[in-house]
């Protein structure tokens, strides 16, 4: 009876070696994700080289509120000056920027703006930059010339960037592969699915020489009301989405901007709602898939907290299962550069397990396609593990 329970549990995919680590490329971690339910998990690093990350956003907009002219060097010291969180030290221009008697919405625009007031900038060197702003909002509104030239400026600009390998492997065709069930992302911005949408355009053109929207598997969603509406695999926007001023000619899609996390005041109302949409996907994700992280650093408190108590309420219940009290379910994978320092590494091998996390290594960040495809089951040219 105890064999057949183990096995039951094997086959449910519960039982996991405690291996601190694995090399994401290597044979040992191939077709992890095979025939699984499992998530991706995004945030602002994928869009590292593209999009301002969050410590140049904020310094961003605190000189901005605060008329300040900090250097990176000039925040990043006060930053270890003051010991204030990044979402601190945008409530802190927040609330000036109330206290000044703005709005919200004039702090939203601020956010807006230097989010991708340089990838527009450098699109307008290729007289693409309204054409840019506009496929943001919705890919299908750009001409075939628009969408074409815009394919081209991402290959040209970001072609190693994690961003267009993500791209890759949401688009690959290979039909045996298993994707994912959903996307969650905690970006504000939109990049992703729009460039899912042009490029599978422009590989189908390519292909057949027809200009036209192929079946598209992946549906944008920024507010709970939109799920289940299409069946498609949902990019979940939990921390809100924000997109970028466009003509006011053309047709506004709504953006979910009045829901963006970034502020601590919004990430504090986020944690003290039981009942939140965030945290309600994020639970059940991490309850009932595997999770790959990208893109994190695995610092957000309420990521942490959510994971913790997914991670504990899964082995209680296999204790129960099992009759024993030695169970430890590490199935989420955090995908990073493998540290040089072998102390370093072993750390960031402890550091997760209680939340049911171990890192994936890649060795740079150019092996991010080549690494999830290995873990999907696509044989890849480096297995060396």
């Amino acid at each position: 009876c105890v064999d057949k329970r183990h096995a039951f549990i094997r086959m449910l995919g519960l039982i996991f070696k405690m291996n601190s680590s694995i090399l994401t490329t290597s044979e040992k971690a191939y077709s992890y994700l095979d025939n699984t339910n499992w998530t991706l998990c995004l945030g602002a690093g994928i869009c590292k080289g593209i999009l301002p990350d969050w410590f140049d956003l904020t310094r961003n907009v605190v000189n901005e509120i605060f008329n300040f002219n900090w250097s990176e060097n000039d925040f990043k010291e006060n930053i270890d000056k003051i010991g204030f969180s990044l979402d601190s030290w945008l409530q802190a221009a927040l609330n000036k920027n109330l206290k000044d008697g703005n709005t919200i919405d004039d702090f939203n625009f601020i956010l807006e703006k230097n989010l991708y007031q340089n990838i527009i900038r450098k699109a307008e060197d290729y007289r693409l930059g309204e054409a840019l702003a506009v496929m943001i909002h919705n890919p299908h509104w750009i001409k075939k010339k628009e969408s074409i030239g815009i394919v081209e400026f991402f290959e040209k600009e970001y072609s190693n960037s994690t961003l267009i390998q993500l791209k890759n492997i949401l688009l690959d065709s290979d039909d045996k592969l298993t994707r994912p069930e959903s996307i969650i992302t905690f970006n504000a911005d939109p990049l992703l699915h729009s460039l899912v949408v042009i490029f599978g355009v422009y590989n189908h053109y390519k292909k057949t020489g027809e200009y036209n929207y192929p079946q598209e598997d992946y549906v944008r969603v920024t507010r709970p009301f939109e799920t289940g509406r299409e069946k498609k695999i949902p990019i979940l926007h939990l921390h809100g989405a924000i997109y970028p001023q466009i003509p006011v000619d053309r047709k506004i899609k709504n953006d979910s901007r009045d829901n963006l996390i970034f502020a601590e005041s919004s990430y504090s109302k986020a944690a003290a709602t039981m009942s939140g949409w965030a945290q309600n996907v994020f639970s059940y994700t991490a309850t009932n898939s595997k999770m790959i992280f990208l893109g994190l650093s695995m610092s957000d408190p309420n990521i942490r907290k959510w994971l913790n108590w997914s991670t504990e309420n899964i082995n209680n219940q296999l204790d129960s299962f099992k009759g024993d009290d030695n169970n430890k379910i590490i199935k989420h994978i955090w995908i990073q550069p493998k540290p040089i320092n072998e102390s370093t590494q072993k750390f960031l091998e402890n550091s997760l397990i209680h939340l049911g996390t171990k890192p994936g290594w890649i060795n740079s960040w150019q092996d991010v396609e080549k690494g999830i495809l290995n873990l999907m089951g696509k044989k890849t040219k480096s297995n060396n593990g």
